[in-house]
């Protein structure tokens, strides 16, 4: 499942982000992949985790109301104590999802469109 754009996603998530880059999971409306898990992160559970966290990425429905002048949705960011997910829309039905540490967060819109320029969507 992992492409071309996925992996140049990856590198440049952990060129700009470095060791504050937790995980990256690639979704489909059947199927997902982990792409990138940082070494250090314990390895139990992780594919339940991934599997929970994309079944309620997939459930999400964007704020904005059908005429708003806001435009398509884009991402989603999620900001907690200890860290960050963000949801980038590649399509209706496809996405990546990345997780930070919180101290990523700081210049979070300039990074989620250049993360969306590497996978082709701008």
């Amino acid at each position: 499942m992992s492409s071309r754009p996925h992996r140049e996603l990856v590198d440049y998530v952990e060129e700009q982000a470095g060791d504050y880059f937790r995980t990256a999971v690639a979704f489909t409306e059947e199927d997902w992949e982990i792409i990138y898990r940082r070494e250090d992160l314990p390895r139990e559970r992780a594919e339940q985790r991934a599997e929970s966290v994309v079944g309620k990425a997939r459930r999400r429905e964007p704020l904005r109301q059908p005429d708003s002048p806001f435009g398509e949705f884009d991402a989603m960011i999620e900001l907690y104590e200890g860290g960050v997910f963000t949801v980038i829309q590649e399509s209706p039905s496809e996405g990546v999802i990345i997780a930070l540490e919180r101290d990523a967060a700081r210049s979070l819109a300039g990074f989620i469109l250049e993360c969306r320029q590497t996978l082709d969507l701008e």
